[in-house]
């Protein structure tokens, strides 16, 4: 038994009082409007659906083409990387099913596997979910940009895109 259980347990599974005076002076409530009770409040109805829809015509953008020098200053700077790194990456999450259309996502985290030979990075997030920490997993495609304190090279992707 939980302890407001156990102070209210004298009440607890009492019945609605049986004397008509109390009905007169309390009334029941009809169940219509005691939902709107428990409705949440919103002093600006519709502003935060509103404001969802402005970020997203915002952020959401087509997938940029790399030119080959992008590409290969984006080869060196993955070649520099190493497990357990700390490491901030730039990379498009697609949005549409045919892949062009997404965001670009900024995520900083520690290494978890580099793996050249599959193409992809695992950055563990630092955020904990039911199985553990949350690992994600990026391919060298969708990669814009890699960072880090260990990494010699300039960044060649403007976060603010």
């Amino acid at each position: 038994m939980t302890t407001s259980e156990e102070k209210y347990k004298d009440i607890i599974n009492k019945s609605w009082p049986a004397d008509p005076a109390i009905y007169r002076r309390h009334p029941k409530m009809p169940l219509t409007d005691r939902a709107k009770i428990f409705a949440p409040f919103a002093a600006l109805r519709g502003h935060s659906d509103r404001l969802g829809e402005e970020a997203g015509k915002l952020l959401l953008t087509t997938r940029m083409e790399r030119s080959e020098e992008e590409a290969e200053i984006l080869s060196a700077r993955l070649s520099q990387v190493k497990n357990g790194m700390e490491v901030t990456v730039v990379y498009f999450e697609p949005d549409s099913p045919d892949g062009e259309n997404g965001y670009y996502v900024t995520l900083t985290g520690k290494v978890s596997e580099f793996d050249p030979t599959y193409q992809v990075i695992h950055i563990a997030t630092g955020i904990q979910g039911e199985k553990g920490e949350i690992i994600r997993e990026i391919p060298f495609n969708d990669l814009a940009d890699v960072q880090g304190d260990e990494i010699i090279g300039e960044a060649f992707f403007d976060s603010a895109c």
